[in-house]
């Protein structure tokens, strides 16, 4: 990538995680996703064009219209930039949709996405010397821990080492959930009790294994209402996992399932995904925690982070 300061580099990564937002909400395939999709489109790409054009230094007038972006870039670099035609599509779709009510169909909305995107790969190689896969949206996380845990996730997938790989992607997610000096607040299930075994010989035990279940599921699913979280999302990556075993101690012990080989680099992006979105959700809801002083009092606390 060239030389490129670092808020305009945040740009293009805010411009790229609206881009697919867009397309996460086109792939609902209801008629007003796919209005809400075009919307989204259009802000990502004038994101992206605002980008660029800082980028090259162009001084843009007071009142730009989306279509004078060509004949800027132009000025400055006395080239034509890429996809002219094809972004004045998603401009007409969107004023049709925005200033007229006329909603887009889905047929369209899949067509305007593959073409956003392609503006994004031409105009990024052609002016930042950067391709559209090469600027990762886990420049967005928060947490710097959580954000090198991701990377090297990555790193070790695509080398091959899978299933490392997705453990480091649930390390990630308990890190998020158990944040260093910080608090999420979540609804917790009871603790399972221990029954006499001539409770549990009597039917009760494989009763109340059920209920506890039943309670956990219903709080986790809580838990991910309560922070916008899609709960279908977040039960599919816990699910997707192997299962983390923590000691009092800190330490973990691991236990697949399944194997991994057959993960495909676009589920495994999907899950980092999610997690991204779960690290922005979270990282609104933290508290500080609580530091009780060995008298017990409970009236000071400590703001870390």
């Amino acid at each position: 990538m060239c030389h490129m300061h670092q808020d305009i580099y945040r740009k293009i990564v805010n411009a790229k995680y609206v881009l697919e937002r867009a397309a996460s909400i086109q792939a609902e395939r209801n008629e007003m996703s796919q209005s809400v999709s075009v919307l989204l489109m259009h802000d990502a790409v004038e994101l992206l064009m605002i980008a660029v054009l800082d980028h090259l230094n162009v001084v843009v007038p007071k009142k730009p219209e989306f279509m004078d972006f060509w004949g800027l870039v132009k000025q400055a670099t006395q080239r034509d930039p890429p996809d002219k035609t094809a972004m004045r599509s998603l401009n007409t779709v969107r004023v049709g949709l925005k200033h007229n009510g006329v909603l887009p169909n889905l047929n369209e909305v899949r067509d305007l996405l593959t073409r956003a995107r392609g503006f994004f790969e031409n105009i990024l190689r052609s002016y930042c010397n950067v391709s559209y896969a090469g600027v990762s949206l886990v420049d967005l996380v928060p947490d710097q821990d959580v954000r090198a845990t991701l990377i090297e996730a990555r790193r070790k997938f695509v080398s091959g080492d899978k299933d490392h790989a997705m453990v480091d992607l649930q390390l990630a997610f308990h890190k998020l959930q158990q944040p260093e000096g910080k608090t999420l607040p979540k609804l917790l299930a009871p603790n399972a009790p221990t029954l006499p075994s001539e409770v549990r010989r009597a039917g009760w035990g494989r009763y109340l294994d059920q209920l506890h279940s039943f309670l956990a599921i219903n709080a986790s699913v809580t838990n991910a209402l309560m922070l916008g979280i899609d709960p279908y999302r977040y039960s599919d990556f816990v699910r997707s996992g192997p299962v983390l075993q923590w000691s009092v101690a800190g330490t973990y012990t691991v236990q697949f399932w399944k194997s991994y080989e057959n993960v495909s680099l676009e589920r495994f992006d999907e899950l980092i995904a999610f997690l991204i979105d779960y690290a922005l959700k979270v990282s609104e809801a933290y508290i500080p925690k609580i530091i009780q002083s060995p008298s017990g009092f409970l009236g000071h606390y400590e703001r870390v982070g």
